[in-house]
């Protein structure tokens, strides 16, 4: 029998080396489970708050560093709400110090009034058209036999989808940025750190985790007993 004995330190304890290698080990200790869930609630909670409405499911994206990436998501769009929502900036009822730079359509007062009125059938959501990430703005014309064959009217949801496309870019870009930032934050060294020392973790003098050692001496221990 050989008995050896290592000696196992708490985070706080390593010396500086060590504790870079640690950190460097547990980089992604914060973001090995579902970290984007609350990202994407708070998503959904602001688009609530303009008309959209977006289910979780919908939502994709990939990141962060490399060429491609990006996300996506799909909604419904009450367009009345929306227009509404846009001039009071409502989204600020729920997160006042989010600047969203929307702003309303220039569209014929006409057609806005139809719109407003809910006296045209056109349908607009926002799809993710392949497995690439990003986003379109469409809209399902149903119009009346009446409106068609008025070239202004064509030009103005021109117009309309135009806009809604831009609405959809900037909130896929908020929703990339949001999810983004947070991954940053969860594998800065700070964050990683405060992980380490909340687990409890030992480590030897070089700055690697000693799980499997304890594992390990528990195991023999429960064994002689």
């Amino acid at each position: 029998m050989k008995t050896i004995q290592v000696n196992l330190y708490e985070f706080a304890e390593l010396e500086a080396r060590a504790k870079e290698k640690a950190i460097e080990t547990d980089r992604y200790i914060n973001v090995d489970y579902r970290w984007w869930d609350f990202i994407y609630d708070d998503f959904i909670s602001i688009c609530q708050t303009i008309g959209m409405t977006v289910k979780k499911e919908s939502i994709v994206f990939e990141g962060f560093y490399s060429q491609g990436d990006g996300s996506a998501f799909k909604a419904e769009i009450d367009l009345p709400q929306l227009l509404e929502a846009v001039a009071s900036q409502n989204w600020k009822s729920y997160a006042p110090k989010l600047e969203l730079d929307l702003f309303l359509p220039e569209l014929d007062r006409r057609i806005l009034k139809l719109i407003r009125e809910s006296k045209l059938d056109i349908d607009p959501q926002v799809i993710q058209p392949t497995r690439s990430y990003y986003v379109r703005a469409e809209l399902n014309e149903n119009l009346p036999y009446s409106f068609h064959g008025y070239p202004q009217i064509e030009k103005e949801l021109d117009l309309l989808e135009k806009w809604l496309q831009q609405i959809a870019d900037k909130l896929n870009r908020h929703l990339y940025k949001s999810l983004e930032d947070e991954y940053e934050y969860q594998t800065d060294e700070q964050a990683v750190t405060e992980a380490i020392e909340a687990n409890d973790y030992w480590f030897t003098a070089d700055g690697k985790k000693a799980t499997r050692l304890e594992s390990l001496s528990f195991k023999n221990s429960m064994e002689t007993l």
